[in-house]
């Protein structure tokens, strides 16, 4: 079993505590290697009342990656921008995303090894976090450059998220081989840096360059706009629902 009701345990301290040792246990041994019994001498709380809140290991394993997907994913109000230059609003978007996943390597850490070892099946659980929020702010700045002609069409959100998620996940899980292969600590601050700046100018480059149109509407969707339904933002979008 691993649907434990964990509705309210975010406002309970000690338990919140729980989750975050967690998460660092789960990241770095995996979930075969962790102990609760680990955890509880590391949290302060009985494996008893562990097993009591979440269920059982995998319990507290998905509590875990709901979690850190959570860290991972900016709240609203660090999307909104008061710039109406759309690629303005694309660089505030990157710098919140790159931002978040920089200060939780933890949580990418731990979402790349459930992606490898599949230990609770993620696609056929329900959705672990709701990335509505995002993809509605980056599918309106998308489509505002598109009307003023900034940004060729053929992009979705997804393909964004897809391109600045992997290189900032990268900088995480590849960094031994990084280290290794070119000497290249690709967390240290310089480098993380840098690929800040990459994941901006790769997006920018990406939507901005002059790359005949695939008459598709994204590289990672199937096509799901019909032709008699509207293409502009503003036959979308309220204006005033971002301000």
């Amino acid at each position: 079993m691993y649907d434990a009701d964990t509705t309210g345990l975010d406002d309970n301290s000690t338990v919140a505590g729980v989750v975050g040792v967690a998460i660092e246990q789960f990241s770095e041994l995996g979930f075969l290697e962790t102990r609760l019994d680990t955890i509880a001498k590391i949290s302060g709380i009985s494996k008893r009342m562990i097993h009591y809140h979440f269920g059982d290991k995998k319990g507290l394993y998905h509590r875990c990656l709901i979690e850190a997907i959570n860290r991972i994913t900016p709240a609203g109000e660090e999307l909104i921008t008061d710039s109406t230059v759309p690629v303005e609003g694309v660089t505030r978007l990157i710098d919140a995303v790159y931002l978040r996943m920089t200060n939780h390597p933890e949580s990418i850490r731990l979402l790349a090894m459930e992606s490898l070892h599949r230990v609770l099946n993620v696609p056929e659980l329900a959705n672990l976090h709701s990335q509505s929020e995002v993809s509605l702010h980056l599918d309106r700045l998308l489509m505002l450059g598109q009307d003023a002609g900034a940004f060729r069409p053929g992009i979705g959100a997804e393909d964004l998220f897809y391109l600045i998620g992997s290189l900032a996940f990268y900088r995480v899980t590849n960094r031994d081989m990084m280290a290794n292969l070119f000497d290249m600590d690709t967390t240290g601050a310089t480098n993380t840096d840098g690929i800040h700046r990459l994941a901006v100018d790769s997006v920018l480059s990406f939507l901005t360059a002059n790359i005949p149109d695939s008459a598709h509407d994204s590289y990672l969707v199937p096509d799901l706009v019909s032709d008699d339904e509207p293409q502009s933002a503003l036959e979308i979008y309220d204006p005033e629902e971002f301000e």
